[in-house]
């Protein structure tokens, strides 16, 4: 049987490595926003569900046929962007849309646009009908190049929003 101590030490090493995982996308967020301070950010904050976890989910089935590390970025950042147009009222994410497309994607056809267009949209629907209950803006992601060329995705996000207190107890 294990001891205490050992169990102790291998969760200590386990945390340390995610935050060393963690340290490259925490300088990325504070470079990208200069309101934020490395030490505002908070890893896997308690009672907050791990976005990178539900960014997966939210596009599995294309991940399988993400096949290069460039193909998995672009897919992740469409996602990212259909996810926080999500939020958007409607004249917002059209805005949005043609900002992204224009500033933030590598150049396209008319054609390859108004694919992105609908597939974008297909993401916001998706958003809206199966995880419409998350309400984190995503802020930034990294992959991580794992030794046996896999990807591990680092995801910063906002956290959620603090609920009123009503005044009665808990």
């Amino acid at each position: 049987m294990t001891s205490s101590a050992a169990k102790k030490a291998r969760r200590k090493k386990r945390m340390e490595r995610k935050q060393k995982r963690f340290e490259s996308l925490k300088r990325q967020v504070c470079q990208s926003l200069p309101d934020v301070r490395l030490g505002d950010i908070v890893i896997e904050p308690p009672g907050q569900v791990k976005m990178s976890d539900v960014l997966t989910r939210f596009v599995a089935k294309e991940l399988k046929s993400a096949d290069t590390r460039e193909a998995t970025e672009m897919l992740l950042t469409l996602a990212i962007i259909a996810w926080n147009m999500s939020f958007l009222p409607e004249q917002g994410r059209q805005e949005m849309s043609e900002m992204a497309l224009s500033t933030g994607l590598p150049p396209t056809t008319g054609e390859s646009r108004a694919e992105l267009k609908r597939f974008i949209e297909r993401l916001i629907a998706r958003k809206h009908k199966r995880f419409s209950k998350y309400t984190r803006w995503i802020i930034s992601f990294e992959l991580v190049d794992l030794e046996d060329g896999d990807f591990y995705l680092n995801v910063a996000s906002t956290l959620e929003p603090q609920r009123a207190h009503s005044g009665e107890d808990l």
